[in-house]
């Protein structure tokens, strides 16, 4: 009787679940003005405004968190239920994520210091003779590989130079460790409201055939629910003006 009593208390236990309970969204991104950026350990910017808009719309539980881009892009890479932003679409990266919305598109160009008059760069050539600050896992990197640019090394001061983030490169550009950054205007002029820079000490070196086209994306692993509930939300809001609103400055 005991036992019998048992095993009924535990179906009613398990009839008493909530059934199609969402698995808690782990959203990633970094911090890399202007779409998404830290200012006084807070997370802004119209690209995690408009993210947590529309999981908030697809009724999805979600943690955000900030991370230098190598382990936001190894999390969404590995893990099941992750989404990751704002993450610059590519051939490579096609079949590696579920891509589900445009969040906006950046012009990358070589930019250096104004003092260094010294520096001239004309072609990708002549930049391949340049100290070239880049980000971990980052695309503007990943390009400039294609490119046949390589990585510095003992032997070689010419070439790519990893870091952690934009951020980080930029302050060694400032300090002479590096001849040239690669990033958009927009990002430069981001970079200069919030530390407080003259953005004159800087110049554009070299545009680059380069656009960036970044995108909200999910892991392999999320479920075809959540991907459809998220995909019925970014349309949802692009069509009521939501997203408009959220991007209005940086488009």
């Amino acid at each position: 009787m005991r036992l019998a009593n048992a095993l009924l208390l535990a179906c009613c236990c398990l009839l008493s679940l909530p059934t199609g309970a969402q698995a808690m969204l782990k959203v990633v991104t970094e911090d890399a003005p202007p779409f998404n950026f830290i200012v006084g350990q807070r997370l802004q910017g119209p690209a995690p405004r408009f993210v947590e808009r529309l999981l908030r719309h697809a009724g999805l539980p979600f943690q955000h968190h900030v991370y230098p881009w190598a382990r936001s892009m190894a999390l969404a890479s590995h893990q099941p239920n992750v989404l990751i932003y704002s993450l610059a679409r590519t051939p490579a990266r096609e079949a590696q994520f579920h891509w589900l919305g445009w969040l906006g598109a950046e012009r990358v160009a070589l930019y250096a210091l104004a003092s260094r008059r010294e520096l001239h760069a004309g072609t990708l050539a002549e930049a391949g003779k340049l100290r070239i600050g880049i980000s971990n896992q980052d695309v503007r990197g990943q390009w400039l590989r294609e490119q046949g640019f390589a990585e510095v090394s003992a032997n070689r001061h010419a070439g790519l130079d990893v870091a952690d983030n934009m951020e980080t490169n930029l302050r060694r550009l400032q300090l002479g460790w590096i001849d040239a950054v690669p990033l958009s205007e927009g990002s430069l002029q981001a970079y200069c409201r919030r530390e407080l820079l003259d953005c004159r000490q800087f110049r554009q070196l070299l545009p680059l055939p380069l656009t960036m086209e970044l995108y909200l994306a999910a892991s392999l692993g999320t479920p075809p629910a959540t991907l459809a509930r998220l995909r019925h939300s970014y349309q949802a809001l692009r069509r009521d003006g939501s997203f408009a609103r959220a991007f209005r400055d940086y488009q």
